[in-house]
């Protein structure tokens, strides 16, 4: 049964966001270790061996017309098109060289973004899960303040969009388990188990969230950046189950391990939402950790395949026009 809207389900106390389970962002305050062993991996852990293959997007690709069926367009990183119930959906747009708050340092892109923001048009609406770099990108929201009449962002972040330029009134703020009608789809910001911030003195002061989209005939569970959480097992009660997950597969270490889900954990993450099909993102685009670059999908297919969970993994910008008999090419090795 799905749940009611409420009011206040997310928990904000002394002007900053909790999580419903204690959490601690690094397990390891003095980061110590995770120096020592990001000082002790090999030079070229973090890229791959070959040039990432990438479909490159035109604004014709925006010209098609939609229809009822999902499509869906993994863009790197965290950053998608997900077509639905007519509806076309921006999701965590980043489409910079580098997920920092400067163009001269940060993580850069570990291939080229597969669309031009000038050639993306007859978007619907941008969907935002929280305000870190990876996610919430200046250049790309600025760029998209004109020509996308609808922004979904968790509570607090408006501010931010607003300070950009987006108008307020095309901006939607949502609590944890509220929804909004958008078109035939029902929006859910669901919870999430992560934290907020972009710089060291407003840490937590924005809050982070999951989403389901749920059209008339298919639905979809975009999680976002979470640790592993009980709540997933609420929202796949109240909104599952869900014919494609989007879960985040990299970027994970031992020292964040209660605010990024490894492979593993997507899994079961996946299996607790209650999802048919899984397509990883959060991976591959920029180098976030200390694992070499191609493990998280490497571990991905030895956990999926124990645990009978069928998986896509589309190239960079490559059209999925239907979930259930897309075949994965192995393009990740050579």
């Amino acid at each position: 049964m799905r749940r009611p809207q409420q009011a206040a389900a997310s928990r904000f106390e002394d002007g900053k966001f909790l999580n419903s389970a204690v959490t601690k962002v690094l397990q390891k305050e003095n980061m110590l270790d995770t120096m020592l062993r990001y000082a002790k991996r090999s030079k070229n852990a973090g890229k791959p061996s070959f040039e990432v293959p990438v479909h490159y997007l035109s604004a014709a690709d925006f010209e098609r017309e939609q229809s009822e069926q999902m499509r869906v367009n993994w863009l790197g990183h965290a950053s998608l098109v997900l077509e639905l119930g007519k509806r076309r959906y921006l999701i965590d747009p980043v489409l910079s060289d580098r997920a920092s708050p400067v163009p001269f340092a940060g993580p850069k892109r570990i291939h080229p973004a597969p669309v031009k923001v000038a050639d993306i048009h007859a978007i619907d609406a941008v969907i935002i899960s929280h305000d870190h770099y990876d996610h919430l990108d200046y250049p790309t929201i600025h760029a998209l303040r004109d020509k996308v009449p609808l922004f979904y962002v968790p509570l607090k972040v408006k501010k931010r969009l607003v300070e950009w330029g987006v108008p307020a009134l095309n901006i939607v703020e949502l609590d944890w388990w509220q929804q909004v009608q958008d078109g035939d789809n029902l929006l859910v910001a669901t919870p999430a188990r992560h934290f907020s911030g972009r710089w060291l003195f407003d840490r937590d002061s924005t809050l982070w969230v999951s989403w389901c989209i749920v059209g008339k005939k298919e639905s979809v569970f975009y999680s976002g950046d979470s640790g592993p959480m009980a709540e997933f097992t609420d929202i796949g009660a109240a909104y599952g189950p869900f014919d494609l997950t989007i879960m985040p597969i990299g970027a994970y270490d031992i020292n964040w391990a209660d605010i990024h889900t490894n492979s593993e954990e997507a899994v079961q993450a996946h299996q607790q939402v209650q999802g048919n099909r899984l397509l990883p993102v959060h991976w591959g685009t920029f180098d976030l950790a200390i694992h070499p670059w191609g493990e998280p999908i490497e571990r991905l297919h030895k956990a999926a395949a124990l645990q009978g969970v069928p998986i896509r993994v589309p190239e960079v910008g490559q059209w999925v026009d239907n979930i259930q008999s897309f075949t994965s090419r192995v393009w990740w090795k050579r």
